[in-house]
């Protein structure tokens, strides 16, 4: 039996589970430029990502461009919404962190997930993780960029799901402390403005990037002086 997980009609794309085979279906609703480029996107970041993972595990993928979709093993774990206040989940946050630091290796020029929140990542069984959804993937990007969008999302994504223009004063004083743990005296091109810097990076004006108002920039902006 085939079930409907998703259907997002603005991102003209979907999710299917396949329970009998336990596979993942994600596909285009439409064939244009865009969606073929994220389709072959998603393929190209899970190849990579998952002959890092292959070191550890055995992970099955197809693309199938008649059909615009990708099919690969469904992974059974836990996820949480990213409008949470995810940021107090410490040992979660960490896991996260340590994963990428595990799986990218330490150079200048490395693969970019490009859309790391708490919503791309499965808790697995035995404190393990996976990262999902890799459409925007680019092949180069500097070190430590995905977790630079991933702490940002954190204080973000739970303001603005509220309406606010600040981010609360806890929430900041954790984001400062994991933007320490990572970034500490490092010097990456994008940190002396890192949401300018992402927002370049992206040409859909509808990612949560472009929505931050100036007020969390500058809250931003001075916590990681």
């Amino acid at each position: 039996m085939t079930t409907l997980l998703s259907l997002n009609l603005k991102k003209n794309n979907g999710v299917l589970y396949n329970n009998k085979k336990n596979l993942i279906i994600k596909f285009y609703i439409n064939k244009k430029l865009d969606s073929k480029k994220k389709i072959l996107n998603e393929f190209k970041g899970y190849s990579w990502y998952f002959k890092e993972l292959n070191k550890r595990n055995k992970n099955k993928f197809f693309l199938k461009k008649k059909t615009n979709s990708l099919i690969l093993t469904a992974f059974k774990g836990e996820k949480f919404s990213s409008y949470n206040h995810m940021i107090y989940k410490t040992n979660l946050v960490k896991k996260i962190i340590n994963h990428y630091k595990l799986i990218w290796p330490q150079k200048n020029k490395v693969p970019f997930h490009g859309d790391l929140t708490f919503e791309n990542v499965i808790f697995l069984k035995k404190k393990k993780l996976i990262f999902i959804d890799w459409e925007f993937f680019k092949e180069k990007e500097e070190w430590g960029l995905d977790l630079c969008h991933f702490l940002i999302s954190l204080v973000v994504l739970p303001a603005l799901s509220s309406g606010k223009e600040k981010i609360g004063r806890e929430e900041l004083n954790l984001f400062k402390t994991y933007w320490n743990i990572i970034f500490y005296k490092k010097n990456f091109s994008y940190l002396k403005n890192p949401i300018s810097s992402i927002k370049k990076r992206f040409y859909n004006k509808d990612h949560f990037f472009f929505k931050i108002p100036n007020k969390m920039k500058n809250q931003i902006n001075k916590s990681i002086l």
